[in-house]
């Protein structure tokens, strides 16, 4: 298996949960895959950042945290996988099975509300904090945390 980072706005999480749209994400490179202990933390750390990153303009367009799902996905599905940044590569069309999920990553929401109203000033909050993590026992939890940030559809006032 290897170790993918799915990364969507909280709103997307919450309006597309439990079948997430295949997307765009973020895994080591092979030859990172391969390291054990201390040193595959930190790829799989560097991935993270990588898909966090990735949605940062998107979450601030939608006033909303970034949320980063990481998920296991077959051997072989990395194929089509492009190198991004050294050591990390970004792979197409994954979808994230809710029984594979191994945990959920997001911005504080009280921290995300206080970002600089400048836009480059947020991107680099952004790019500068660290995403909270979440089990993913409790992706429930955050997938109506974020639904209360949804529009009311076809509600009448």
């Amino acid at each position: 298996m290897i170790r993918a980072y799915l990364p969507l706005t909280g709103l997307a999480l919450a309006a597309q949960w439990p079948s997430p749209a295949p997307a765009l994400a973020f895994a080591p490179g092979s030859a990172q895959r391969a390291l054990r202990g201390e040193e595959a933390e930190v790829w799989e750390h560097r991935a993270m950042a990588a898909a966090a990153a990735s949605i940062a303009e998107e979450a601030l367009d939608a006033g909303c945290p970034r949320a980063v799902i990481a998920c296991d996905i077959p051997l072989g599905a990395d194929r089509g996988a492009q190198e991004v940044i050294p050591g990390i590569v970004a792979i197409p069309g994954v979808s994230a099975d809710p029984s594979r999920v191994a945990s959920v990553h997001i911005d504080d929401p009280e921290g995300f509300g206080e970002l600089p109203p400048e836009r480059e000033a947020a991107l680099a909050a952004l790019a500068g904090s660290d995403l909270l993590w979440f089990d993913s026992a409790e992706v429930g939890d955050l997938v109506e945390l974020f639904g209360q940030m949804l529009p009311d559809e076809g509600l009448e006032g």
